[in-house]
């Protein structure tokens, strides 16, 4: 069936071609009964808005491009699901694509986004992304936003959390049951969230009066099998302490395998403290406690900066770091 155009739903309707643009976009002045009428025609039509011609016009797009490094992860679900309705609401169109903690894939994706006329882009950047990788996208005028995760150098805007606090809330959780020593798995060395965290973790042992090797550091993936394994490796050597941080929610499911694995019970031999706050945290038994780092939120921020005009006076781009909280579950012993 041919497609209805804007001078079809005009002619039916009878009014102007500028009339029936006005209401179809939203823009510009009719009477109530003359946005009814048009609107019924459109419909019955069947007309649908060109938003490429749209663009073409007016120099604007609804369209929202998300990269994320990955979207295993459930905290990234909650993220998307926040960001995705915002913009819906907002009449704006999501274009997610995921980068798989490739930096040449994450480059290309950008680069695609670009090609596809988007007006914005929100970014969860892959490990090892540097403000010269983001450039390109500035450079286009884009808006482009960086979540979770940070750029250091970037002029890009910034929606994250409190990275130090963060980690000083799960220390001291553990340091206040009375834990003298813990170790902290997972996470990539040298980006903002893991060395943020690493520093509050360090805070919180030296308000302890505990030296910074109270706690042992083990980096690396953000799986959950990253976890178990570390762990067994840990106990194998005689060097598992009864209090463990994972870097996510999800890894600490792994952390409850291995501790299985070993004979021991969560929240009675060992305390096991995650980050995110995801609505797996309370299916594992016992409910895990952990450091709520707002991922809805942080969707939901993300999109309204995308979808903010640019400022006629060229304001910096705004940087927003949100506050963590600790959700006391039944995961850590008092000893």
């Amino acid at each position: 069936m041919k497609r209805s155009g804007i001078k079809e739903v005009a002619a039916a309707a009878g009014v102007s071609v500028a009339t029936a643009s006005y209401v179809l976009s939203g823009t510009g002045r009719s009477s109530e009964a003359t946005r009814k009428r048009v609107l019924e025609v459109a419909d019955a039509l069947g007309f649908i808005r060109d938003a490429s011609a749209a663009r073409l016009r007016t120099g604007k797009s609804n369209l929202v491009g998300v990269i994320l490094n990955n979207i295993v992860n459930p905290f990234f679900s909650e993220l998307v699901a926040s960001l995705e309705a915002t913009v819906y609401e907002s009449g704006g169109l999501t274009l997610l694509a995921t980068a798989q903690n490739d930096l040449v894939r994450q480059e290309r994706l950008l680069a695609s986004m670009v090609a596809q006329g988007v007006g914005s882009v929100i970014l969860s950047p892959v490990h090892g992304s540097t403000a010269e990788d983001l450039a390109p996208v500035l450079a286009h005028g884009l808006r482009l936003v960086v979540c979770v995760r940070d750029v250091i150098g970037s002029k890009a805007a910034f929606v994250g959390v409190d990275d130090e606090k963060s980690g000083y809330l799960a220390a001291e959780c553990l340091l206040s049951a009375g834990h003298r020593s813990m170790v902290f798995i997972g996470g990539y060395q040298h980006t903002t969230t893991w060395d943020g965290r690493c520093a509050g973790i360090r805070r919180a042992l030296a308000d302890g009066n505990l030296p910074e090797a109270a706690c042992r550091m083990v980096p690396g993936l953000l799986h959950p099998d990253f976890a178990e394994e570390k762990m067994l490796l840990l106990a194998s050597q005689g060097m598992l302490p009864n209090a463990v941080i994972c870097f996510n929610d999800d890894q600490a499911s792994g952390a409850y395998r291995a501790a299985r694995k070993l004979g021991l019970v969560v929240g009675r031999d060992i305390s096991v403290v995650g980050f995110d706050n995801i609505p797996q945290s309370r299916i594992l038994e016992p409910e895990l406690t952990t450091v709520d780092i707002r991922p809805a939120l942080i969707g939901r921020t993300s999109a309204e900066i995308a979808l903010r005009k640019a400022s006629p006076t060229g304001e910096a781009a705004p940087r927003h770091r949100l506050e963590p909280s600790l959700v006391r579950r039944n995961s850590v012993i008092s000893i």
